[in-house]
């Protein structure tokens, strides 16, 4: 089988979130289908807020932790973007994060794209709105995406732990796994189609082989693999 990179980001700054659980549920997915799925949770990385200064400056990101978001997306084959939904749009983590990549940077790249919110009014709006993101960076979003609610998960295990223990997971006997199902298809499709047309190969995250992301501040890890 043709394996490929696909880096899932969790766009929500709150630890141990839904937005979380359900782009790691589409990680796990995805792993099934021959991706090597990397979790970057914005809530864990520390990520620096983007400057106009650093934008249009050719010049390396000057903190370590920006350059190395950069290039896992970069060292990515495909990616998936997670959102918590706030007054029907995507969250300003997510939105920073992206901000401090290069125009190129999703260029010959499948995104999927999913969301959480919740109720269900405007939860699928954040979607819509990241599919011009993903657009204006070169990247090609797939038809299919997905928006849950809090009823599509699994009972929550003590979110107040300050260890970070607490986990949610997707309900897989409810209806959005198959929707989630559809979508890590047509992510493995095309991005398989779009890698043997450009005649890449097997892609590596630096810092990211065993499906993490380096925390350079303290030597731990930020993001789990799905």
């Amino acid at each position: 089988m043709n394996r490929f990179r696909t880096l899932c980001v969790a766009g929500s700054p709150s630890r141990g979130s839904h937005t979380r659980a359900l782009v790691a549920h589409i990680g796990g997915l995805l792993e099934r289908r021959g991706s090597e799925t990397v979790l970057a949770d914005l809530a864990e990385l520390g990520l620096p807020p983007s400057h106009p200064d650093h934008y249009w400056s050719p010049e390396p990101h000057p903190v370590a932790r920006a350059r190395e978001f950069i290039e896992a997306v970069r060292a990515s084959d495909a990616l998936v973007l997670g959102t918590p939904v706030y007054h029907s749009g995507y969250s300003g983590l997510l939105k920073s994060a992206v901000d401090l990549l290069p125009r190129d940077a999703f260029e010959g790249k499948a995104v999927a794209l999913v969301s959480h919110a919740s109720g269900p009014r405007g939860s699928a709006a954040a979607c819509e709105q990241l599919r011009q993101v993903v657009k204006a960076l070169g990247g090609w979003a797939v038809p299919m995406q997905v928006s849950t609610v809090t009823a599509d998960f699994a009972d929550v295990v003590d979110l107040t732990d300050s260890t970070g223990g607490g986990r949610r997971t997707l309900d897989e006997a409810g209806p959005v796994h198959a929707r989630c199902a559809e979508l890590a298809d047509q992510l493995a499709v095309f991005t398989r189609a779009m890698r043997g047309a450009d005649g890449r190969t097997d892609s590596r995250v630096d810092g990211c082989a065993d499906g993490r992301m380096d925390d350079p501040a303290d030597g731990t890890r930020a993001g789990v693999a799905a």
